[in-house]
């Protein structure tokens, strides 16, 4: 009985949440209900605090600088037929995971992400070699 109780009751909220999320347009805040809400526990809502917070922060802009330049240049990466589009958009990906994977080791803490990362440098670095060099075949 009780667990019939719980279904029907999660089943009527998501019936009524579609029609609260018409009631607020995407994007909309009731701020005035937000006010009184304590923010101090999730994450990013206390940036540049307790100290673990800012190195978080600066983390998060490496990641950030990171993903951002590796959309713009997967992006912009274009060649003279689908494969060398191919590569030149992999060369980007590629790179833009080992920028990540700096980021890990400038910031990071645990041993076994270091090391994941450290991999990750060195295979996606041999992986741009092999795309340099299949583009210099190719093209010359």
């Amino acid at each position: 009985m009780q667990k019939s109780l719980g279904v029907l009751a999660a089943i009527s909220v998501f019936a009524i949440a579609p029609a609260s999320a018409l009631a607020h347009p995407q994007g909309e805040m009731d701020h005035a209900k937000m006010k009184g809400m304590d923010h101090s526990r999730m994450d990013g809502m206390n940036k540049g605090t307790k100290g673990v917070s800012s190195h978080m922060d600066k983390a998060m802009d490496g990641f950030m600088t990171s993903m951002k330049t590796m959309d713009h240049a997967m992006m912009n990466a274009k060649g003279a037929t689908i494969d060398s589009t191919y590569a030149r958009k992999m060369i980007a990906h590629h790179q833009g995971a080992i920028d990540m994977a700096k980021v890990e080791l400038m910031h990071g803490s645990d041993p076994s992400a270091k090391r994941l990362a450290q991999m990750t440098i060195d295979e996606n670095t041999k992986g741009i070699a092999d795309l340099r060099e299949y583009l210099r075949q190719k093209e010359g």
